[in-house]
């Protein structure tokens, strides 16, 4: 059996910075360049762990999927994370050409991944042997990373085409990704629908972190669209949403709401522990939207969130809806 040695010249797959930054493995590892392998369990239970504490609501819902499956979507879930915080997390003195060249060895590790190989990092190892297990496609995985480089360099987009490249790249592929995990062989119909609630949950994310991500310099409402409702950069800047960006809001709020109806289509062929688990996914993240709403579309003093008991009251009634199914 080969092995992807994190450390090693020809197949490291982080810089030295970001393997001490994120503590996957310990820094003695990074000069000595011997990693202990660990089971494939435990590296399972790593990434169930990563999602017990970074995505709640997800991990509770993911309880009622067959064992198999949970450990494969917290995989994949441990995976995406981790992917994402190359970009959004990267220590201040690393420079984007460096996490362009992080990036393009992910994608190396990844292909070794799908040709069989197995990896000395927890996380890795795991979503490697998701790969293998549910015949996973590499394409989605590869524009997961191009997705997440797309925001080392467009600060902003000129049109909706544009955004929903992005949305695709860094959502729809997860979505596609958990659809191999729930069926064997699925319908290009079940697939589609899938890529759609990827869209919505991200274009939520939007939505929610407008404040957030200008003061990071990115603005992700396309700017026809902003020229359309006479929004300016300057709109970003106030803590009082005006009258025009509110209108951007709800136009784009809508774009999501039927990305979110489409994707109603596709859950419900799929098994009923795992529509179960997506809907709960589905109706909290469209919850924001209409926490959005109630208060007034003003996203710019605060950022809209669901309470705890409100995503359990969520939970509660869609459970309700399949009880008789799980």
């Amino acid at each position: 059996m080969n092995y992807i040695n994190k450390v090693s010249s020809e197949k490291m797959m982080y810089s030295t910075k970001t393997v001490e930054k994120w503590g996957l493995v310990p820094e003695s590892i990074v000069t000595k360049f011997n990693i202990a392998q660990q089971s494939l369990e435990d590296s399972y239970n790593e990434c169930l762990e990563w999602m017990a504490i970074h995505s709640k609501s997800f991990y509770f819902a993911s309880r009622f999927l067959p064992r198999e499956q949970r450990k494969s979507v917290a995989a994949l879930y441990a995976f995406c994370r981790l992917t994402d915080d190359i970009v959004d997390e990267a220590s201040e003195g690393t420079s984007i050409e460096e996490i362009n060249v992080d990036l393009d060895k992910l994608k190396t590790v990844i292909s070794q991944l799908n040709e069989g190989y197995t990896s000395t990092i927890p996380i890795l190892h795991a979503f490697g042997d998701t790969i293998q297990k549910h015949n996973i496609p590499i394409k989605y995985i590869h524009e997961l990373i191009e997705g997440v480089r797309m925001d080392l360099t467009r600060k902003e987009y000129e049109n909706d085409e544009e955004l929903d490249l992005y949305l695709y790249r860094v959502a729809s592929t997860v979505g596609l990704m958990m659809t191999h995990i729930f069926l064997e062989n699925p319908a290009p119909r079940t697939l589609a629908r899938a890529a759609d609630l990827g869209k919505a949950m991200q274009l939520t994310n939007i939505l929610r972190d407008i404040k957030e991500d200008y003061e990071r310099g990115r603005i992700y409402l396309p700017k026809n669209t902003c020229k359309l409702y006479n929004v300016t950069p300057d709109d970003f800047k106030r803590d009082e949403v005006t009258e025009n960006l509110k209108s951007l809001i709800i136009y784009e709020s809508t774009r999501a709401k039927g990305y979110y109806k489409q994707a109603d289509l596709g859950i419900e062929e799929l098994p009923a522990a795992a529509a179960y688990t997506v809907k709960v996914a589905s109706r909290v993240y469209g919850e924001i939207l209409n926490e959005i709403r109630r208060r007034d579309y003003q996203v710019l003093k605060q950022r809209a969130v669901v309470s705890k008991f409100h995503k359990f009251l969520l939970a509660t009634k869609v459970r309700l809806e399949y009880l008789r199914k799980i």
